[in-house]
């Protein structure tokens, strides 16, 4: 009998060591050594990328294959892509909810002294399975939110689509707005040099003044490649931009139709009847609660179950269905006071959203207007830049300087003009539904 115990007691000495030991093997995977471990991997990853960004190789990219890159790789498009893979999942589960679960649990319950001698009797199973029957309301509620959730996901990726375009327009602008005070600062480069000889320190003064702009230009090219990096979403290469395929936006010479509704804004008005629906289904989840809530389950015993050596299968006459009717009548207001005050909310959302459609239909009016002129403006500018680039300037003092005053003047003007025009232009390529019904149609095929 004391052999027994003695047996016992060693044979659960032995089972409390190896628990420690487990314990203490699985303690030396802290999380400070992991974060270690990952901290010397990230150093390796640093010293590599930090020689691969000091002499990054050059890209050069034109309009289809810039636009390209900025789809695969664009942060916010990843993002809003995800949005509608989401979305769609959403819909798809409220019908997966209709299917019967399975859980399957087992486990096993035995002494530590008699651990040995485990037996299939100390074993157990079961596989149970749970059907839930939604009410009709509760089904259709749930549905119609999940659809409308994903019709605003695609909107909202349509008006990112567009937003990233424009973006990426812009850069093209900005790219060659670089090359083009390249050109001017060589032009007056040229001028200083000639100006030395007439006057020493007049040229030096201006040669003095260029190598400032070089240093400042140099800043502007550094965060012309940051914003280059942003919108391709790759910070692999040097980029350089070519105009080829660059769309050719000529809203001055051909006006946007602000009246055809079937053209102008159209994204923007459908993602405002989103939000009007939303907040119409919303006052009416909340006026469904004055409603009675039918509940209806349907259990059954488990799949299959074995328990104590004795097995148990699924037997249909064990089913049960049971429904229950719950209805809470609004005696303290609350359901009432809910709905006041979303109304309210809902009120200062609409007038909100009045105001800022009828901001984009005065900006787009007074654009309108405004782009001609810019264009006019740009036009004479243009030739009177090209009429002082045709007449040399007289080799003395004071041509040399006013030729340099008045090009720096004209060229600087004409390229507040250009980035204007190319803003403006921008702004009604935005909203014109037309200009993206081929891309709006490759993304729905995709999609």
């Amino acid at each position: 009998m004391l052999l027994g115990k003695e047996k016992a007691s060693e044979r659960s000495t032995q089972i409390i060591l190896l628990l420690v030991l487990l314990g203490a093997i699985t303690g030396c995977h802290t999380p400070e050594k992991k974060v270690a471990e990952r901290t010397d991997q990230l150093r390796i990853q640093w010293l590599t990328n930090v020689q691969y960004q000091i002499a990054l190789p050059d890209q050069i990219v034109d309009w289809p294959t810039a636009v390209e890159i900025m789809e695969a790789h664009n942060l916010k498009l990843r993002q809003a892509r995800i949005e509608i893979t989401n979305a769609h999942e959403s819909v798809v589960q409220v019908f997966k909810d209709l299917m019967p679960t399975l859980n399957m649990r087992a486990g096993i319950s035995k002494r530590l002294v008699d651990i040995e001698h485990i037996s299939p009797d100390d074993i157990t199973f079961s596989a149970d399975s749970f059907f839930n029957v939604p009410g009709v309301v509760n089904f259709r509620a749930r549905w119609y939110v999940a659809k409308l959730y994903e019709i605003r996901a695609y909107t909202a990726y349509e008006l990112a689509r567009r937003e990233q375009m424009v973006d990426l327009y812009g850069l093209f602008f900005s790219a060659e707005e670089v090359r083009d005070e390249r050109e001017r600062i060589a032009t007056q480069r040229a001028t200083a040099l000639a100006m030395m000889q007439v006057d020493p320190f007049s040229g030096r003064m201006l040669l003095t003044e260029l190598e400032t702009r070089d240093l400042a230009q140099a800043r502007l090219e550094k965060d012309l490649q940051d914003h280059a990096s942003d919108v391709l979403g790759s910070r692999d290469y040097h980029w350089s931009f070519s105009t080829n395929g660059l769309p050719d936006l000529r809203y001055q010479e051909v006006p946007l139709p602000l009246t055809d509704t079937n053209r102008v804004a159209q994204v923007q008005l459908r993602l405002v009847a989103l939000e009007l629906e939303a907040a119409r289904a919303q006052l009416l989840g909340i006026k469904l609660r004055y409603w009675p809530e039918l509940n209806i389950f349907v259990t059954g015993p488990p799949v299959y179950a074995v328990s104590a050596g004795e097995t148990h299968w699924w037997d249909a006459e064990q089913v049960r269905a049971s429904a229950d009717v719950f209805w809470t009548v609004d005696t303290r207001g609350t359901v009432a006071r809910s709905l006041r005050q979303t109304k309210r909310a809902q009120d200062l959302q609409k007038e909100r959203l009045r105001l800022e459609a009828l901001a984009l239909m005065n900006k787009l009016a007074f654009t309108q207007q405004l782009i001609q002129s810019v264009q006019q403006q740009l036009s004479r500018v243009e030739a009177q830049l090209a009429l002082l680039l045709a007449i040399p300037p007289v080799q003395d003092y004071a041509s040399l300087d006013k030729y340099s005053t008045d090009y720096h003047t004209l060229s600087q003007q004409r390229l507040q003009l250009k980035r204007e025009l190319s803003e403006l232009n921008a702004l009604f390529w935005f909203v014109d539904e037309a200009a993206w019904q081929d891309s709006k149609n490759t993304m729905l095929q995709t999609g």
